[in-house]
């Protein structure tokens, strides 16, 4: 074998082995986790009523319902009222809005008043929106990486359902209360496997009185 057909030989396995390497500044050895973006989002609208009076004006009840159908508002979403200083017509206005939203599954909660104009009244919209991580991410080598390192897409998965099935994104950043909760039944059922006299199924199906079986036994 001639030095010339060695360094051909020695190029092509150069070209060849080189073309199997992902770029590094395709991924970094420590791929970023795969988080979801939680936002928050308001919107608002100024609601105008006919002056002097508790009725919409003219044509605000189509606009303020399309503000309503653009937006998505939801049943989830927390809607907030705010009227004029010294609106002596506040609560009625503020019944005229509450009608219109409620026909829509809403309900909404009224502020103190603000710096809102006579005869006008602010419709705020409060909401959480989840956006799921950028997936997927192929950029590191799906095999034939010996650094053991963790594969750009772990995770891109189990990220990406979340963000569709949570009900309220708010949900992945405050969580909720835990209502009240009665733990009687629980402990009464513990001191009846203690003290030998659980209830046995009756032949319905259902739970028998007095922890006596439908035969009168126990």
């Amino acid at each position: 074998m001639t030095n010339r057909t060695l360094a051909q030989l020695t190029l092509c396995l150069a070209l060849a082995l080189a073309g199997c390497n992902h770029p590094e500044s395709d991924w970094s050895e420590v791929e970023t986790p795969k988080q979801l973006h939680v936002d928050f989002v308001r919107l608002h609208y100024t609601a105008t009523f006919a002056a002097g009076s508790a009725e919409l004006a003219p044509g605000e009840a189509d606009r303020l319902a399309s503000f309503l159908e653009t937006a998505q508002v939801r049943p989830d979403d927390r809607v907030f009222f705010e009227g004029a200083p010294n609106d002596a017509l506040a609560g009625s206005r503020i019944g005229t809005l509450t009608r219109e939203v409620t026909r829509r599954g809403i309900a909404a909660t009224t502020l103190p008043p603000g710096t809102m104009p006579s005869d006008q009244m602010m419709v705020s919209v409060e909401r959480y929106v989840v956006s799921p991580p950028d997936c997927p991410n192929w950029t590191s080598p799906i095999y034939g990486d010996h650094s053991n390192r963790m594969n750009s897409n772990f995770g891109c998965a189990t990220a990406s359902n979340l963000s569709l099935m949570v009900a309220d994104p708010r949900d992945l950043v405050i969580g909720r209360d835990l209502g009240p909760d009665d733990a009687q039944p629980s402990g009464a059922a513990v001191d009846r496997y203690r003290t030998g006299t659980v209830k046995k199924l009756s032949a319905t199906g259902g739970f028998s009185a007095g922890g006596a079986s439908s035969g009168g036994g126990q």
